[in-house]
This record gives structure tokens, C-alpha cells and sequence, in this order.
């Protein structure tokens, strides 16, 4: 069975509002202009946005950041189960 650790289950319940794939769209940015923003890989980001990989709370930080939002507004996670307001 796969643990996650502390970080990884609170990146999981951060946000409920926006995916990170919708948001780049939003914003009218390719895969690889987000990711030279935020400082990764595209293939990183691109495992974000498909919830193949869940990134760090520093990534996730970054991010945010790059996309001008709070991180609240950003959804890290599959389903909308994994998903929790972190208020």
C-alpha cells in the first residue's frame, strides 16, 4: 500500500476550486511557458495537471506564485473526495 506522507496529504486537501490544467488554459499559457514560469520540467507539469504526481508544497508554492492565485484556488488531486478546503 502507498503511504503518503504528512506533506503529500495536505497538498491533497488544498484547494477545491480550480485544476492546474484549467487554470494554465485561463491564463493562455502553453505547457512549456507554465513550466519555465514556475521553474520545472514540462513533462513535471504535465504530470501535475494529469494527477499522475503530486508536487511538493514548495512546488505547489510555486506554482501558485506563477499563476498569480493562492494556492487555496488550486486543486491538487483526482477526485473530488481527495479535495478538502484547507480552511
Amino acid at each position: 500500500m502507498n503511504q503518503l506522507s504528512n506533506e503529500e496529504r495536505k497538498l491533497k486537501s488544498i484547494g477545491s476550486r480550480v485544476s492546474l490544467k484549467a487554470k494554465r488554459i485561463d491564463l493562455e499559457l502553453s505547457i512549456e511557458e507554465a513550466s519555465k514560469l514556475i521553474g520545472i520540467s514540462k513533462y513535471s507539469l504535465y504530470n501535475y495537471e494529469n494527477n499522475r504526481t503530486v508536487p511538493s508544497v514548495e512546488i505547489a508554492r510555486q506554482i501558485a506564485k506563477a499563476y498569480n492565485v493562492d494556492i487555496d484556488d488550486l486543486r491538487f488531486g483526482k477526485r473530488r473526495s481527495d479535495v478538502v478546503s484547507s480552511k
